[in-house]
Protein backbone atom coordinates (compact mmCIF):
# COMPACT_ATOMS: atom_id res chain seq x y z
CA UNK A 1 0.00 0.00 0.00
CA UNK A 2 1.21 3.62 -0.79
CA UNK A 3 1.15 5.78 2.14
CA UNK A 4 3.92 8.44 3.46
CA UNK A 5 6.90 7.46 4.93
CA UNK A 6 9.23 10.21 7.07
CA UNK A 7 12.86 10.80 7.02
CA UNK A 8 14.56 11.09 10.43
CA UNK A 9 17.88 13.43 9.73
CA UNK A 10 18.74 15.18 13.03
CA UNK A 11 16.51 17.67 14.47
CA UNK A 12 17.41 21.61 14.39
CA UNK A 13 15.62 22.39 17.66
CA UNK A 14 17.97 23.36 20.52
CA UNK A 15 16.88 21.73 24.01
CA UNK A 16 14.54 19.11 22.85
CA UNK A 17 14.06 17.43 25.74
CA UNK A 18 14.09 20.11 28.45
CA UNK A 19 17.40 18.64 30.09
CA UNK A 20 19.37 22.13 30.14
CA UNK A 21 16.37 23.20 32.22
CA UNK A 22 15.70 27.19 32.67
CA UNK A 23 18.25 29.76 32.39
CA UNK A 24 17.17 32.78 34.83
CA UNK A 25 13.67 33.23 33.75
CA UNK A 26 13.60 31.99 30.51
CA UNK A 27 13.79 28.64 29.03
CA UNK A 28 17.31 27.38 27.02
CA UNK A 29 16.98 27.11 23.72
CA UNK A 30 12.94 28.57 23.88
CA UNK A 31 11.29 32.20 23.99
CA UNK A 32 8.36 32.12 26.17
CA UNK A 33 5.03 34.32 25.44
CA UNK A 34 2.98 34.66 29.20
CA UNK A 35 3.78 34.86 32.61
CA UNK A 36 7.11 33.51 33.60
CA UNK A 37 5.67 31.41 36.42
CA UNK A 38 3.78 29.63 33.70
CA UNK A 39 6.23 27.59 32.59
CA UNK A 40 8.09 24.69 35.12
CA UNK A 41 10.70 22.13 34.30
CA UNK A 42 9.77 19.12 36.25
CA UNK A 43 11.07 15.96 36.50
CA UNK A 44 8.07 13.43 35.88
CA UNK A 45 9.86 13.22 32.32
CA UNK A 46 8.76 10.88 29.20
CA UNK A 47 12.75 10.31 28.76
CA UNK A 48 16.08 11.78 30.28
CA UNK A 49 15.19 13.37 33.44
CA UNK A 50 13.32 17.06 32.75
CA UNK A 51 9.93 18.08 30.71
CA UNK A 52 8.42 20.71 29.94
CA UNK A 53 5.17 21.90 31.63
CA UNK A 54 2.51 24.55 31.43
CA UNK A 55 0.65 25.86 34.05
CA UNK A 56 -2.77 27.44 33.87
CA UNK A 57 -2.71 30.81 34.43
CA UNK A 58 -6.24 32.23 32.93
CA UNK A 59 -4.46 33.32 29.62
CA UNK A 60 -2.34 32.03 26.74
CA UNK A 61 0.89 30.72 27.10
CA UNK A 62 3.55 29.33 24.35
CA UNK A 63 7.07 28.25 24.38
CA UNK A 64 8.62 28.55 20.62
CA UNK A 65 11.82 28.81 18.46
CA UNK A 66 11.80 30.10 15.25
CA UNK A 67 14.41 28.37 12.63
CA UNK A 68 15.57 30.30 9.92
CA UNK A 69 17.87 28.36 6.35
CA UNK A 70 15.14 25.80 6.13
CA UNK A 71 14.94 23.88 2.73
CA UNK A 72 11.96 23.95 1.06
CA UNK A 73 9.58 20.96 1.45
CA UNK A 74 7.95 19.11 3.93
CA UNK A 75 8.76 18.76 7.98
CA UNK A 76 6.98 16.84 10.65
CA UNK A 77 6.82 18.45 14.18
CA UNK A 78 6.07 15.54 16.54
CA UNK A 79 6.22 15.58 20.58
CA UNK A 80 5.45 13.67 23.74
CA UNK A 81 2.37 15.47 26.04
CA UNK A 82 0.41 14.78 28.61
CA UNK A 83 -2.09 16.68 30.55
CA UNK A 84 -4.75 17.43 33.18
CA UNK A 85 -7.41 17.46 30.39
CA UNK A 86 -9.58 20.37 30.95
CA UNK A 87 -7.45 23.12 29.11
CA UNK A 88 -9.25 25.46 27.03
CA UNK A 89 -6.71 24.72 24.60
CA UNK A 90 -3.40 22.29 24.49
CA UNK A 91 -1.25 21.77 21.46
CA UNK A 92 1.78 21.58 19.09
CA UNK A 93 2.27 23.97 16.20
CA UNK A 94 4.13 24.54 12.75
CA UNK A 95 3.41 28.21 11.90
CA UNK A 96 5.27 30.81 9.83
CA UNK A 97 5.99 28.47 7.72
CA UNK A 98 4.86 30.35 4.82
CA UNK A 99 1.10 28.68 4.62
CA UNK A 100 -1.38 28.20 7.04
CA UNK A 101 -0.53 27.39 10.46
CA UNK A 102 -1.11 23.92 10.98
CA UNK A 103 -1.86 22.95 14.39
CA UNK A 104 -2.30 19.17 16.91
CA UNK A 105 -4.37 19.22 19.56
CA UNK A 106 -3.07 17.57 22.82
CA UNK A 107 -5.45 14.09 23.14
CA UNK A 108 -7.28 13.82 26.58
CA UNK A 109 -5.70 10.98 28.05
CA UNK A 110 -5.21 9.85 32.21
CA UNK A 111 -2.42 12.26 33.67
CA UNK A 112 -0.04 9.46 34.10
CA UNK A 113 0.37 8.53 30.37
CA UNK A 114 2.56 10.48 27.69
CA UNK A 115 1.21 10.22 24.14
CA UNK A 116 2.79 11.07 20.86
CA UNK A 117 1.40 13.42 18.25
CA UNK A 118 2.54 15.20 15.28
CA UNK A 119 2.08 17.79 12.75
CA UNK A 120 2.95 18.66 9.23
CA UNK A 121 3.59 21.64 7.06
CA UNK A 122 5.25 22.70 4.17
CA UNK A 123 8.09 25.02 4.46
CA UNK A 124 7.52 27.20 1.46
CA UNK A 125 9.88 30.57 2.84
CA UNK A 126 12.83 29.01 4.47
CA UNK A 127 11.62 29.26 7.76
CA UNK A 128 9.00 28.24 10.25
CA UNK A 129 8.30 28.56 14.16
CA UNK A 130 7.59 25.67 16.80
CA UNK A 131 5.34 26.32 19.01
CA UNK A 132 4.03 24.07 22.60
CA UNK A 133 0.98 26.27 23.04
CA UNK A 134 -1.77 26.16 25.86
CA UNK A 135 -4.71 28.21 27.65
CA UNK A 136 -6.39 26.64 31.21
CA UNK A 137 -7.01 27.63 34.45
CA UNK A 138 -5.14 27.53 37.64
CA UNK A 139 -5.77 23.81 38.59
CA UNK A 140 -4.70 22.68 34.93
CA UNK A 141 -1.22 21.98 33.39
CA UNK A 142 0.53 20.04 30.21
CA UNK A 143 3.23 18.88 29.91
CA UNK A 144 5.27 18.46 26.84
CA UNK A 145 8.57 16.08 25.95
CA UNK A 146 11.10 15.12 23.41
CA UNK A 147 10.08 17.46 21.19
CA UNK A 148 11.25 16.71 16.99
CA UNK A 149 11.01 18.43 13.89
CA UNK A 150 12.46 16.22 10.67
CA UNK A 151 11.94 16.35 6.98
CA UNK A 152 8.97 14.52 5.31
CA UNK A 153 5.22 14.55 6.01
CA UNK A 154 3.34 12.61 8.27
CA UNK A 155 -0.19 11.67 6.31
CA UNK A 156 -3.03 9.34 6.44
CA UNK A 157 -3.82 7.45 3.33
CA UNK A 158 -7.53 6.94 4.23
CA UNK A 159 -10.31 8.87 5.29
CA UNK A 160 -13.00 6.76 5.18
CA UNK A 161 -16.74 6.04 6.08
CA UNK A 162 -19.04 2.97 6.35
CA UNK A 163 -21.68 4.26 4.52
CA UNK A 164 -23.70 0.41 4.48
CA UNK A 165 -27.13 1.92 6.02
CA UNK A 166 -26.91 4.83 2.95
CA UNK A 167 -29.16 2.94 0.36
CA UNK A 168 -31.79 2.02 2.40
CA UNK A 169 -32.25 5.29 4.37
CA UNK A 170 -32.34 6.62 0.45
CA UNK A 171 -34.87 4.14 -0.67
CA UNK A 172 -37.05 5.12 2.71
CA UNK A 173 -37.24 8.79 1.85
CA UNK A 174 -33.45 10.00 4.08
CA UNK A 175 -32.55 13.53 2.86
CA UNK A 176 -28.81 14.80 3.01
CA UNK A 177 -27.61 18.32 2.90
CA UNK A 178 -24.15 20.33 2.94
CA UNK A 179 -23.91 22.67 6.33
CA UNK A 180 -26.02 25.25 4.61
CA UNK A 181 -29.33 23.53 4.42
CA UNK A 182 -28.41 22.84 0.50
CA UNK A 183 -29.33 19.04 -0.51
CA UNK A 184 -26.83 16.20 -2.14
CA UNK A 185 -25.85 12.83 -2.61
CA UNK A 186 -24.40 11.98 1.09
CA UNK A 187 -21.61 9.89 -0.98
CA UNK A 188 -20.83 13.19 -2.79
CA UNK A 189 -21.19 15.36 -0.20
CA UNK A 190 -18.80 13.61 2.25
CA UNK A 191 -16.57 13.13 -0.56
CA UNK A 192 -16.28 17.06 -0.95
CA UNK A 193 -15.60 17.24 2.53
CA UNK A 194 -12.35 14.60 1.76
CA UNK A 195 -13.25 11.22 2.19
CA UNK A 196 -11.75 9.43 -0.11
CA UNK A 197 -12.64 5.77 1.00
CA UNK A 198 -16.23 3.89 1.70
CA UNK A 199 -16.78 0.29 3.97
CA UNK A 200 -19.75 -1.75 3.10
CA UNK A 201 -20.98 -4.86 4.63
CA UNK A 202 -22.40 -7.61 3.03
CA UNK A 203 -24.29 -9.97 3.98
CA UNK A 204 -25.08 -13.84 2.85
CA UNK A 205 -28.89 -13.77 2.81
CA UNK A 206 -30.55 -10.88 4.57
CA UNK A 207 -34.14 -11.01 5.73
CA UNK A 208 -34.76 -7.76 4.32
CA UNK A 209 -32.92 -7.80 1.14
CA UNK A 210 -30.37 -5.07 1.85
CA UNK A 211 -26.61 -5.42 2.54
CA UNK A 212 -26.39 -7.82 -0.05
CA UNK A 213 -24.37 -8.59 -3.17
CA UNK A 214 -26.73 -6.62 -6.19
CA UNK A 215 -26.45 -3.86 -3.19
CA UNK A 216 -22.70 -3.70 -2.45
CA UNK A 217 -22.25 -3.97 -6.74
CA UNK A 218 -24.47 -0.67 -7.14
CA UNK A 219 -22.66 1.18 -4.34
CA UNK A 220 -19.27 0.10 -5.69
CA UNK A 221 -20.66 1.99 -9.06
CA UNK A 222 -21.24 4.89 -7.19
CA UNK A 223 -18.18 5.08 -5.61
CA UNK A 224 -15.95 4.58 -8.47
CA UNK A 225 -18.12 7.24 -10.39
CA UNK A 226 -16.54 9.64 -7.29
CA UNK A 227 -13.30 8.39 -7.63
CA UNK A 228 -13.59 6.77 -3.60
CA UNK A 229 -11.95 3.35 -2.94
CA UNK A 230 -14.01 0.52 -1.49
CA UNK A 231 -13.30 -1.90 1.90
CA UNK A 232 -15.90 -4.84 1.36
CA UNK A 233 -16.59 -6.06 5.21
CA UNK A 234 -17.47 -9.89 5.01
CA UNK A 235 -20.28 -10.68 8.18
CA UNK A 236 -20.40 -14.14 7.26
CA UNK A 237 -23.87 -14.12 8.24
CA UNK A 238 -27.37 -12.95 7.20
CA UNK A 239 -27.16 -10.24 9.63
CA UNK A 240 -24.90 -8.59 12.29
CA UNK A 241 -21.46 -10.20 13.39
CA UNK A 242 -19.66 -8.67 16.16
CA UNK A 243 -17.90 -9.86 19.26
CA UNK A 244 -20.60 -10.99 20.74
CA UNK A 245 -22.85 -12.59 18.42
CA UNK A 246 -20.93 -15.07 14.58
CA UNK A 247 -23.88 -16.84 13.26
CA UNK A 248 -23.99 -18.73 10.50
CA UNK A 249 -26.31 -17.75 8.01
CA UNK A 250 -29.25 -19.54 7.44
CA UNK A 251 -28.26 -21.54 4.45
CA UNK A 252 -25.10 -22.97 5.95
CA UNK A 253 -26.40 -23.99 8.89
CA UNK A 254 -26.10 -28.30 8.00
CA UNK A 255 -22.81 -27.87 6.57
CA UNK A 256 -20.20 -30.55 7.97
CA UNK A 257 -16.71 -28.70 8.31
CA UNK A 258 -15.18 -29.04 4.80
CA UNK A 259 -18.58 -27.92 3.66
CA UNK A 260 -18.55 -24.73 5.58
CA UNK A 261 -14.83 -23.95 4.21
CA UNK A 262 -16.28 -24.43 0.85
CA UNK A 263 -19.35 -22.02 1.33
CA UNK A 264 -16.92 -19.16 2.82
CA UNK A 265 -14.77 -19.48 -0.29
CA UNK A 266 -17.61 -19.17 -3.16
CA UNK A 267 -19.25 -17.28 -1.25
CA UNK A 268 -16.00 -14.94 -1.22
CA UNK A 269 -15.05 -15.48 -4.33
CA UNK A 270 -18.32 -14.65 -6.05
CA UNK A 271 -18.67 -11.33 -4.21
CA UNK A 272 -15.29 -10.69 -5.24
CA UNK A 273 -15.62 -12.07 -8.91
CA UNK A 274 -18.66 -10.11 -9.24
CA UNK A 275 -16.86 -6.90 -8.05
CA UNK A 276 -14.03 -7.26 -10.47
CA UNK A 277 -16.38 -8.01 -13.37
CA UNK A 278 -18.27 -4.54 -13.42
CA UNK A 279 -14.91 -3.08 -13.37
CA UNK A 280 -15.22 -2.03 -9.48
CA UNK A 281 -12.58 -4.62 -7.40
CA UNK A 282 -12.27 -3.83 -4.03
CA UNK A 283 -9.74 -1.85 -3.17
CA UNK A 284 -9.80 -4.02 0.55
CA UNK A 285 -11.58 -6.74 1.72
CA UNK A 286 -12.45 -8.17 5.84
CA UNK A 287 -12.75 -11.83 6.11
CA UNK A 288 -15.02 -11.38 8.96
CA UNK A 289 -16.38 -8.47 10.80
CA UNK A 290 -14.76 -8.05 14.68
CA UNK A 291 -13.73 -11.88 14.65
CA UNK A 292 -12.05 -11.51 18.28
CA UNK A 293 -13.98 -14.25 19.70
CA UNK A 294 -14.45 -15.86 16.08
CA UNK A 295 -16.98 -16.72 12.91
CA UNK A 296 -18.92 -18.82 12.25
CA UNK A 297 -20.42 -20.23 15.54
CA UNK A 298 -19.57 -22.33 16.46
CA UNK A 299 -17.25 -24.27 14.08
CA UNK A 300 -14.88 -21.06 13.95
CA UNK A 301 -15.05 -20.00 17.52
CA UNK A 302 -11.86 -18.73 18.81
CA UNK A 303 -11.93 -21.67 21.25
CA UNK A 304 -11.61 -23.69 18.23
CA UNK A 305 -8.18 -21.84 16.76
CA UNK A 306 -7.41 -24.33 14.10
CA UNK A 307 -10.69 -24.67 12.80
CA UNK A 308 -10.90 -20.36 12.46
CA UNK A 309 -7.31 -20.47 10.98
CA UNK A 310 -8.57 -22.73 8.25
CA UNK A 311 -11.46 -20.53 7.89
CA UNK A 312 -9.37 -17.22 7.33
CA UNK A 313 -6.90 -18.93 5.16
CA UNK A 314 -9.94 -20.19 2.74
CA UNK A 315 -11.28 -16.73 3.05
CA UNK A 316 -7.73 -15.11 2.18
CA UNK A 317 -7.39 -17.53 -0.68
CA UNK A 318 -10.78 -16.61 -2.38
CA UNK A 319 -9.98 -12.91 -2.16
CA UNK A 320 -6.26 -13.53 -3.77
CA UNK A 321 -7.49 -15.47 -6.84
CA UNK A 322 -9.89 -13.27 -7.73
CA UNK A 323 -8.05 -9.82 -7.17
CA UNK A 324 -4.51 -10.67 -6.29
CA UNK A 325 -3.93 -6.88 -5.95
CA UNK A 326 -6.50 -6.10 -3.13
CA UNK A 327 -5.88 -5.81 0.91
CA UNK A 328 -6.72 -8.80 2.83
CA UNK A 329 -7.66 -7.29 6.49
CA UNK A 330 -8.07 -8.85 9.51
CA UNK A 331 -10.45 -7.05 11.99
CA UNK A 332 -10.94 -7.17 15.51
CA UNK A 333 -12.90 -4.87 18.23
CA UNK A 334 -11.46 -3.32 21.50
CA UNK A 335 -8.59 -1.58 19.72
CA UNK A 336 -7.33 -0.49 23.08
CA UNK A 337 -6.99 -3.58 24.52
CA UNK A 338 -3.54 -5.16 23.46
CA UNK A 339 -2.68 -8.21 25.33
CA UNK A 340 -6.09 -9.24 23.74
CA UNK A 341 -4.69 -8.37 20.40
CA UNK A 342 -1.67 -9.93 21.04
CA UNK A 343 -2.97 -13.06 21.97
CA UNK A 344 -5.19 -12.92 18.79
CA UNK A 345 -3.13 -12.33 16.58
CA UNK A 346 -0.02 -14.16 17.66
CA UNK A 347 -2.66 -17.60 17.37
CA UNK A 348 -2.97 -16.74 13.66
CA UNK A 349 0.34 -16.11 12.82
CA UNK A 350 0.86 -19.28 14.90
CA UNK A 351 -1.20 -21.17 12.42
CA UNK A 352 0.44 -19.81 9.19
CA UNK A 353 -3.03 -17.23 8.68
CA UNK A 354 -2.00 -14.53 5.92
CA UNK A 355 -3.25 -11.21 5.49
CA UNK A 356 -1.56 -7.45 4.26
CA UNK A 357 -3.44 -5.26 6.86
CA UNK A 358 -4.65 -5.06 10.86
CA UNK A 359 -7.91 -3.29 11.24
CA UNK A 360 -9.49 -2.27 15.13
CA UNK A 361 -12.51 -1.06 16.14
CA UNK A 362 -12.36 1.92 19.19
CA UNK A 363 -14.64 3.41 20.58
CA UNK A 364 -13.50 5.73 23.53
CA UNK A 365 -16.75 5.03 25.85
CA UNK A 366 -15.92 1.12 25.33
CA UNK A 367 -12.27 0.49 24.35
CA UNK A 368 -10.14 2.10 26.96
CA UNK A 369 -8.18 5.65 26.57
CA UNK A 370 -6.88 7.26 23.28
CA UNK A 371 -3.11 6.53 25.63
CA UNK A 372 -4.75 2.69 25.67
CA UNK A 373 -5.06 2.83 21.57
CA UNK A 374 -1.55 4.02 20.81
CA UNK A 375 -0.16 1.61 23.03
CA UNK A 376 -1.97 -0.57 21.11
CA UNK A 377 -1.71 -0.26 17.50
CA UNK A 378 2.03 1.09 18.37
CA UNK A 379 2.66 -2.35 19.60
CA UNK A 380 1.29 -4.93 16.88
CA UNK A 381 2.41 -2.43 13.55
CA UNK A 382 5.97 -3.46 14.94
CA UNK A 383 5.10 -6.77 16.25
CA UNK A 384 3.28 -8.03 12.90
CA UNK A 385 5.26 -6.15 10.62
CA UNK A 386 1.66 -4.52 9.30
CA UNK A 387 -0.45 -1.43 8.49
CA UNK A 388 -3.26 -0.66 10.59
CA UNK A 389 -6.55 0.86 10.26
CA UNK A 390 -8.44 2.01 12.90
CA UNK A 391 -11.98 0.46 10.95
CA UNK A 392 -14.20 1.54 13.02
CA UNK A 393 -14.95 5.08 15.77
CA UNK A 394 -17.27 7.36 16.05
CA UNK A 395 -18.64 9.43 19.03
CA UNK A 396 -21.85 11.18 19.76
CA UNK A 397 -22.78 14.94 19.11
CA UNK A 398 -25.87 14.97 20.98
CA UNK A 399 -27.42 12.74 23.91
CA UNK A 400 -30.70 13.79 22.40
CA UNK A 401 -32.83 10.60 20.11
CA UNK A 402 -34.38 11.55 16.79
CA UNK A 403 -36.39 8.51 16.42
CA UNK A 404 -38.32 5.94 19.02
CA UNK A 405 -35.54 3.73 19.60
CA UNK A 406 -32.91 4.21 22.37
CA UNK A 407 -29.94 4.90 21.24
CA UNK A 408 -26.68 2.87 22.75
CA UNK A 409 -25.05 5.72 23.73
CA UNK A 410 -26.34 8.36 25.57
CA UNK A 411 -25.05 8.35 29.51
CA UNK A 412 -21.70 7.25 29.11
CA UNK A 413 -19.12 9.63 30.05
CA UNK A 414 -15.71 10.08 28.13
CA UNK A 415 -13.92 12.94 29.97
CA UNK A 416 -12.86 15.69 27.74
CA UNK A 417 -15.23 14.61 25.09
CA UNK A 418 -18.86 15.81 25.80
CA UNK A 419 -21.28 14.91 23.37
CA UNK A 420 -21.57 17.42 21.74
CA UNK A 421 -20.88 18.49 17.91
CA UNK A 422 -17.35 20.09 19.55
CA UNK A 423 -16.59 16.70 21.43
CA UNK A 424 -17.64 14.51 18.38
CA UNK A 425 -14.73 16.35 16.06
CA UNK A 426 -12.55 16.77 19.06
CA UNK A 427 -12.36 13.16 19.50
CA UNK A 428 -12.65 12.76 15.61
CA UNK A 429 -9.04 14.79 15.38
CA UNK A 430 -7.74 13.23 18.37
CA UNK A 431 -8.11 9.60 17.31
CA UNK A 432 -6.74 10.64 13.52
CA UNK A 433 -3.51 11.79 15.37
CA UNK A 434 -3.23 9.20 17.52
CA UNK A 435 -3.10 6.95 13.91
CA UNK A 436 -1.10 9.93 12.46
CA UNK A 437 1.65 9.26 15.11
CA UNK A 438 1.77 5.03 14.40
CA UNK A 439 5.95 4.83 13.46
CA UNK A 440 6.79 4.43 10.25
CA UNK A 441 3.93 5.86 8.29
CA UNK A 442 2.14 2.61 9.81
CA UNK A 443 -0.70 3.99 10.52
CA UNK A 444 -2.91 3.89 7.13
CA UNK A 445 -6.48 5.98 8.07
CA UNK A 446 -9.57 5.87 9.83
CA UNK A 447 -13.06 4.84 8.85
CA UNK A 448 -16.09 6.39 10.90
CA UNK A 449 -18.72 4.41 11.47
CA UNK A 450 -21.81 4.44 9.76
CA UNK A 451 -21.88 8.39 9.24
CA UNK A 452 -24.95 8.25 6.73
CA UNK A 453 -27.35 6.43 9.54
CA UNK A 454 -30.09 8.63 10.42
CA UNK A 455 -33.15 8.50 11.58
CA UNK A 456 -35.12 7.12 8.87
CA UNK A 457 -38.54 5.47 9.43
CA UNK A 458 -37.39 2.28 7.96
CA UNK A 459 -33.81 2.15 7.93
CA UNK A 460 -33.59 0.54 11.54
CA UNK A 461 -31.07 -2.04 13.22
CA UNK A 462 -33.27 -5.50 12.60
CA UNK A 463 -33.25 -6.32 9.13
CA UNK A 464 -36.20 -8.93 10.62
CA UNK A 465 -37.96 -5.85 11.95
CA UNK A 466 -39.48 -3.18 9.85
CA UNK A 467 -40.50 -1.25 12.82
CA UNK A 468 -37.28 -0.91 14.50
CA UNK A 469 -35.68 1.82 14.72
CA UNK A 470 -31.94 3.66 14.64
CA UNK A 471 -29.93 3.18 17.65
CA UNK A 472 -27.54 4.97 16.35
CA UNK A 473 -28.37 8.07 14.84
CA UNK A 474 -26.78 10.31 17.62
CA UNK A 475 -23.29 9.41 16.14
CA UNK A 476 -23.94 9.93 12.45
CA UNK A 477 -21.85 12.67 10.75
CA UNK A 478 -25.41 14.30 9.87
CA UNK A 479 -27.28 16.11 12.22
CA UNK A 480 -30.89 16.49 13.12
CA UNK A 481 -31.79 18.28 10.48
CA UNK A 482 -29.97 16.33 7.83
CA UNK A 483 -26.78 18.72 8.05
CA UNK A 484 -23.14 18.01 7.57
CA UNK A 485 -21.46 17.82 10.63
CA UNK A 486 -18.43 19.76 11.88
CA UNK A 487 -16.77 16.61 12.04
CA UNK A 488 -16.80 15.83 8.85
CA UNK A 489 -14.51 18.55 7.76
CA UNK A 490 -11.51 16.73 9.71
CA UNK A 491 -11.47 14.40 6.47
CA UNK A 492 -10.13 17.14 4.67
CA UNK A 493 -7.04 17.48 7.14
CA UNK A 494 -4.83 14.10 5.73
Amino acid sequence: MKHVKISFPSSPLSNPGFEDGKQGDGLSGWQTTGPTDAFDIESEAHSGNFCLTQEGVDAPVEAWQSLEGLKNGWYTLSAWVRSSGDQKAAYIALKDCGGPEQRASVPVAPASKWLQILISTQVTNGKCTISLGSEAGPKDWVSFDDVELVAGRAVLSIMGADVSSLKKSEDFGGIYTYEDGTPGDAMQILKDHGMNAIRLRVWVNPADGYHDKGELLEMARRAKALDIKVLVDFHYSDTWADPGKQYKPAAWKNLDFGGLKKALYDHTYDVCSSLLAQGTPPYMVQVGNEINSGMLWPDGNSDRWDQLAALLKEGYRAVKDCSPATLVMLHIAEGGKNEQARWWFDNAVQRGVLFDLIGVSYYAYWHGTLADLQNNINDITERYNKDVIVVETAHAFTRENNDEEANIILGQIVPGYPFTQAGQEKMLADVMAIVRAVPDGRGLGIFWWEATWTAVKGNGWSPANPKSGNNWENQALFGYQNQALPAMRLFNIP
